[in-house]
């Protein structure tokens, strides 16, 4: 053990003394690149100057040498025939003395030359000097590149031109003394050529040191190395030495002048590479000290981390007391490491662990319960509903299973209103009455938050399952007491059957699932049983979920209007907004329907928006033609009664377009009133002071309580149709409806009758005191176009 660790360490102290080696060996290497790279780059740049400044400084000194010569002959006072003879005279002198190549004395196309001198190149620097009669200078590149200038002469009262060329490598000879680099003129008009791949392709016309750098222009070059070269400079190695070569060009004082360089940075290379010898030879010396400096210092830890190995196999043993023993006596060090602090939690944990150990048992048989008891109710949970279910198919003596899918009707408002602890106690209460059906066929889980579930195994009938629908029921039909409140509660039952014979729990619960959801749409309270018209209604509830974005979009729903108008003279005073929805698969879908599935989801809430925008425009339409105090109605459904979500986007789409408030009321059903009715009293109050107008809509519908109609502010109820379907002639209900008008309007309260069919319908509403009217006889719920017609035949309010 000893051994093994103490090696673990040593190669990891090499692995990273490696790492590091190779990190500083990269990290000099990248500086010393960056630094051979600013070192070349400011020879190039040096190079240049100086060469420009050398050619710059000859040019001036060969312009003032040709004057000399135009003074010492007083040639402006000749003719040029007599210019001519003097040039003719001194020539000789004048080659010999300045190291000059060519001169020519011309004027235009009249031109006397001395030496070979290029008539074509110098022409353009000749008319030049002749035109702005200023002196010139360039370097002319012909068979050879030359210094060339030009001065202007007067003779005869005609201007010439004086002109002399002197060879270039007189101070390249110089320029390789000044900047210790070898120096090659390329000729001028050639082409490298392609087949060759050494440096002998650009013809030099001469070199400086070309002996000693014969064999450097004959190495082999890859096309890498050519490019790069022809770019920035390339770095070539030859035996011992190495070079760096690199183009100049100087298209700025003559025809594409193009130098070449070849500088020898062998010392400077050296330099580098012994630096990185420095590198590696202290870092070996480093690693040697530290892998000493560790064997030295290992050896009693790690004798103690064997003590502390063996011990960690007798905890996991539960051998505590002899781990004890292996740890020896506690001792007080005086100067206490990690180790010591290590073996001092050791001990610590062995007395924690001998404790938890006594615990454990306990602890299990808790997490037990709480995984298969549920807290509130003490029924079991749907972890073990899954497991009773599956262990049916192996169970012979089970012959039929039913599944009883309890949801509470109406158990949110508790939460919302009571708090949370209330519904905590709710849920134990009915968990308490539950408990009253089981027997050794009947089991109970609580599966969700307000969701049960009765399994019913080896019933004998259908009746029996009958009886156990009306039986549960019953168990809903007395009120429940909490916090001195009385509370009814009801539950939506959906029961699903199956042979207890390859039973499929997921499967059996969605159908018990579905089978609830129908309850729920015909009233709640009650049972169903599930059929296979219910998986088309929960296949149709899926498709209006998944459909509602895309049927927005592509225009499926669509938004009408039912006028309403006054009882007294037939005048449209609001509008009632209604949406409608034609599914290309589905067909026509009832609004209860669809809303009922939107309100499971934040669709409500995008429906309500696109229902705004569309009120919006009808709006700014009734403004435009003069029935600016029209009012228009809008549905809410009673999600949207829990929280601010509707009043921020009205209010928002308003302000948007400078309209007021008061030409919005908001309908909201009785039903949805009494059932949350301290939230939604709060949100009545919120809605008055945005300037909203309320409506209280299905009056009288079956829970209507008259003490809550002074609890908060409304401006309009409207009467239930079910009370006005026979107005006419059903002298109980004109009775009802009198009554409640008079009461009514003893509260200042307008009414609006809806359902009026025929002429003795609205008539008889009249005379009950209703004032205004709404039904087929006015006018059915129409889209914008056929709505447009009827108020240009209506009278105005």
């Amino acid at each position: 053990m000893m051994r093994g660790l103490l090696s673990k360490m040593l190669l990891l102290v090499v692995i990273v003394a490696i790492i590091s080696l190779a990190a500083s060996y990269t990290f000099v290497g990248i500086q010393q690149k960056r630094a051979l790279d600013e070192n070349l780059d400011a020879i190039k740049s040096n190079h240049y100057r100086s060469s420009r400044v050398l050619f710059s400084n000859r040019l001036d000194a060969q312009e003032l040498l040709t004057e000399e010569i135009v003074q010492l002959g007083n040639v402006r006072q000749k003719k040029p025939d007599a210019v001519e003879s003097f040039l003719q005279e001194v020539w000789p002198r004048v080659q010999l003395s300045f190291y000059f190549s060519s001169m020519s004395f011309s004027k235009g196309d009249m031109q006397y030359s001395f030496g070979r001198f290029p008539k074509a190149e110098m022409q353009t620097l000749q008319e030049l000097t002749e035109t702005k009669l200023q002196p010139q200078k360039n370097i002319v590149c012909h068979m050879v590149c030359e210094l060339a200038t030009a001065i202007p002469i007067v003779a005869n009262e005609e201007t010439w031109s004086l002109s002399v060329l002197s060879d270039i490598s007189r101070p390249i000879y110089v320029l390789r003394t000044v900047l210790s680099s070898d120096i090659a003129v390329i000729k001028p008009d050639t082409t490298p050529t392609a087949a060759d791949m050494t440096l002998n392709r650009y013809v030099p016309e001469f070199m400086t040191g070309f002996t000693e750098n014969r064999d450097l222009f004959n190495l082999a070059l890859s096309q890498k190395q050519i490019t790069a070269l022809e770019t920035n400079g390339l770095h070539l190695s030859q035996g011992k030495k190495d070079y760096f070569i690199w183009f100049a060009d100087f298209t700025d004082i003559g025809k594409s002048l193009r130098l070449m360089f070849i500088r020898d940075i062998s010392s400077t290379l050296a330099q580098q590479r012994e630096q990185k010898q420095q590198v590696i030879v202290t870092f070996v010396t480093l690693t040697f000290g530290v892998l000493l400096f560790l064997m030295l210092f290992s050896i009693i830890p790690i004798s103690k981390i064997n003590q502390l190995k063996r011990a960690i196999k007798l905890i996991g043993a539960k051998e505590y007391n002899i781990a004890r023993y292996r740890l020896g006596k506690a001792r007080n060090p005086l100067f206490p490491d990690e180790l010591d602090d290590l073996e001092e939690e050791f001990r610590y944990a062995i007395d924690v662990l001998e404790t938890y150990e006594q615990e454990l048992s306990n602890s299990q048989k808790r997490l037990v319960r709480q995984a298969t008891i549920d807290a509130i109710t003490g029924l079991f949970t749907r972890n073990v509903l899954v497991e009773d279910l599956a262990k049916m198919n192996q169970e012979d003596h089970i012959v039929n299973v039913a599944i009883f899918f309890l949801d509470l009707d109406g158990f949110k408002p508790v939460n919302d209103n009571l708090g949370h602890e209330a519904g905590d106690i709710m849920l134990k209460k009915i968990g308490y009455r539950l408990k009253g059906v089981i027997n050794k066929f009947i089991r109970v889980y609580r599966i969700g938050g307000d969701e049960f579930v009765i399994c019913y195994t080896n019933y004998n009938d259908d009746d029996a399952l009958l009886k156990m629908a009306d039986a549960v029921v019953d168990l809903f039909s007395a009120p429940f007491h909490v916090y001195d409140t009385s509370i009814s509660i009801s539950a939506s039952i959906g029961i699903a059957m199956q042979e207890a014979v390859a039973i499929e729990p997921d499967t059996l619960l969605r159908y018990a699932d579905i089978a609830m959801y129908q309850a729920k749409e015909e009233g709640k309270n009650r049972f169903k049983f599930f059929d296979e018209s219910m998986r088309e209604n929960a296949q149709r509830r899926f498709t209006i979920k998944n459909d509602f974005v895309a049927s927005l979009a592509d225009g499926q729903l669509y938004v009408v209007f039912q006028p309403i108008v006054s009882s007294r003279n037939r005048a449209v005073t609001k509008l009632e907004a209604l949406c409608r929805w034609n599914h290309p698969d589905i067909g026509f879908i009832p609004p209860p329907i669809f809303i009922d599935v939107l309100e499971e989801s934040e669709n409500m809430n995008t429906l309500f928006e696109w229902i705004v925008d569309n009120v919006i425009g009808e709006i700014r339409y009734l403004d435009g033609i003069g029935l600016d105090e029209v009012v228009v109605s809008i549905n809410l459904s009673t999600s949207q009664l829990v929280n601010d979500t509707a009043l921020l986007i009205l209010d928002s789409k308003l302000a948007s377009f400078d309209i007021e408030p008061y030409r919005i009321e908001l309908e909201i059903t009785e039903t949805s009133l009494i059932s949350n009715f301290k939230q939604a009293k709060k949100w009545i109050q919120r809605a008055k002071e945005l300037g909203f107008r309320i409506a209280i809509d299905d009056f009288g519908a079956g829970y209507s309580s008259l003490s809550y109609l002074t609890a908060f502010p409304y401006d309009t109820v409207k009467l239930d149709r079910s009370l006005l379907n026979n107005i006419d002639k059903d002298e109980t209900q004109q009775r009802i409806v009198g009554s409640l008008t008079q009461m009514l309007h003893g509260l200042s309260v307008p009414i609006v009758a809806e359902g009026a069919e025929t002429e003795g319908h609205f008539a008889k509403l009249k005379s009950l005191g209703c004032d205004y009217i709404q039904g087929y006889l006015i006018c059915r719920p129409v889209e914008h176009e056929e709505l447009v017609v009827f108020l240009s035949k209506r009278p105005r309010p």
